[in-house]
C-alpha cells in the first residue's frame, strides 16, 4: 500500500503540536490507514488506525439482455457504488419478487416475462436507497416483428415498382401501343362474334322443324318451276300458213 503524507489543506486540519487532525468534510478517497508517528528523547512509537468512509448507494446499474428469445434462459444483473455492499430487492412490474440477491435469474422465458424489472439498492449504514429500471422484451426466436431498416426497404421498395407501373403506361400510351391494342381486341371480338352468329345460323338450320321449312321451300321453288316448264311447253302452236 502506498504511503503518503498528510498535509494540512483546506480539509484537513492540524491541531497544535500535531497532537490531532481533523478532516471535515470526508470524501470517499480518505478511507485508508492512518498513520501517527510519535517520538520524546529517549524513544518513538506508531499509532495506526483504518478509516473507512461509508457512502452511497450510487450509480445504480443493470445488466442484461433488452430483448430475449422465447424459451431460453435469462439474467439480470444489478451492481452499485456502496461502503459497505449495498443490499439488493427486485420488483417485476411493480410488484415485488422476493429476490434479495444482485442477480435475477428466468431459467426459461415466456412472454409473461416481459415488462420493467426495477433493482433497488440499499445501504443499512447510510439508510440511503437508489433504484433503476431495465425494460425486457421476449419474443419469438428469430423476431417477432420488422426492424424499422426492414420496414424502410418494404416502403422503398413498393413506391419503386408503382412508380415503374405508372411510367410504363405513360410510355404506352405516348406511342399509341395501348389504343392499337384495343383495336386489335375489338377486331378479335368482332370476328368472334360474327363467327359465334354463323355457328348459331348452323345449328338452327340442324334443328328438325328449321329442316323442314327449308325443305319445304326448296320443294316450292323447284315445283314452279317445274309448272312453268310444262306450260311453256303445252302452249298452242300457231296455225300453219297456207
Amino acid at each position: 500500500m502506498d504511503q503518503f503524507l498528510v498535509s494540512p489543506s483546506n480539509s484537513i486540519i492540524f491541531s497544535s503540536y500535531n497532537r490531532s487532525v481533523s478532516i471535515s468534510p470526508v470524501q470517499r478517497s480518505d478511507s485508508g490507514e492512518y498513520q501517527c508517528i510519535y517520538t520524546n528523547p529517549v524513544s518513538s512509537g506508531t499509532a495506526k488506525l483504518s478509516l473507512i468512509i461509508n457512502y452511497g448507494p450510487e450509480v445504480v446499474y443493470i445488466q442484461g439482455e433488452v430483448v430475449v428469445d422465447l424459451g431460453v434462459r435469462m439474467l439480470l444483473s444489478c451492481s452499485a457504488n456502496s461502503e459497505p455492499a449495498a443490499s439488493f430487492s427486485w420488483k417485476f412490474n411493480g410488484t415485488d419478487t422476493g429476490v434479495t440477491t444482485d442477480t435475477f435469474t428466468i431459467d426459461q422465458t415466456d412472454f409473461t416475462h416481459s415488462g420493467d424489472y426495477e433493482c433497488t439498492a440499499w445501504n443499512n449504514i447510510t439508510g440511503r436507497n437508489a433504484s433503476e429500471k431495465h425494460a425486457l422484451l421476449v419474443q419469438v426466436s428469430g423476431g417477432g416483428g420488422l426492424t424499422s431498416g426492414a420496414i424502410a426497404g418494404i416502403v422503398i421498395g413498393v413506391l419503386v415498382a408503382v412508380a415503374g407501373i405508372c411510367g410504363l403506361i405513360v410510355y404506352l400510351i405516348k406511342t399509341n401501343k395501348i389504343p392499337k391494342l384495343n383495336q386489335q381486341q375489338k377486331g378479335k371480338a368482332s370476328g368472334a362474334a360474327q363467327s359465334k352468329q354463323e355457328t348459331k345460323a348452323r345449328e338452327e338450320e340442324m334443328i328438325p322443324g328449321k329442316m323442314s321449312e327449308h325443305i319445304y321451300e326448296n320443294f316450292e321453288d323447284e315445283n314452279v318451276y317445274e309448272n312453268e316448264y310444262v306450260n311453256v311447253s303445252e302452249r298452242p302452236r300457231a296455225p300453219t300458213p297456207p
